[in-house]
């Protein structure tokens, strides 16, 4: 009797192919659902919601060449902010929360995963400025698949799927005449961006 490798694969196709098949459905299913709950309106609007910016701004252009910049260069990001929490954020955390006596606290695992941040538009203001400094706003998502785990009096927790979406405002000023050109630099979000996320062990 001969075996061939197509009995194998055959099956693991076919439930893969249902698997997915199930989700769609599944999927399409939930949304007729909502709808058929909702009014068209509130539909529509929140989908819209999941839409980059320049879709209905015309002065607000892609970016699409900075987020493959982005994507290059996330690793070295992941690094640095790994850095930055523990030497930076860890020690404010720790004094801060010490002051309600709890002790302990520690940064486990710090991974932002795979998953970069995207502009979905970019916006450089050239009227109502000061001529010595540069103003622009960018349109931030982020759901990534990062990889938070800390201590806390002994205990474990954690963050997963942590998602944002807000309009962040870069402000270089004063513009210079050496290298970088910028004397300082200012980020900030102009509204409370919106943030989701599930927390893990000891925060459930």
């Amino acid at each position: 009797m001969q075996w061939s490798v197509a009995w194998f694969i055959g099956p693991i196709v076919l439930l893969v192919i249902r698997d997915q098949w199930k989700k769609t459905s599944d999927r399409k299913r939930n949304f007729a659902k909502v709808t058929s709950l909702s009014s068209e309106k509130e539909v529509v609007l929140a989908r819209l919601n999941d839409l980059p910016a320049w879709v209905f701004f015309p002065d607000i252009e892609r970016a699409e060449w900075l987020n493959r910049i982005i994507k290059q260069v996330w690793p070295n990001v992941n690094h640095f902010v790994r850095q930055m929490v523990r030497d930076s954020i860890q020690p404010a955390l720790r004094e801060s929360l010490e002051k309600y006596k709890l002790s302990g606290f520690k940064f486990e695992r710090i991974i932002l995963g795979t998953v970069p941040f995207r502009i979905g538009g970019i916006k450089v203001y050239d009227k109502n400025i000061d001529r010595n400094e540069i103003v622009m706003d960018l349109d931030i998502f982020y759901a990534g698949d990062c990889d938070i785990t800390f201590h806390l009096k002994g205990m474990k927790g954690g963050i997963r799927d942590f998602q944002l979406h807000g309009m962040l405002r870069v402000v270089m000023k004063p513009l210079i005449t050496t290298i970088p050109l910028v004397g300082g630099l200012q980020v900030f979000f102009l509204n409370n961006p919106d943030i989701d996320f599930d927390l893990v062990g000891i925060a459930d």
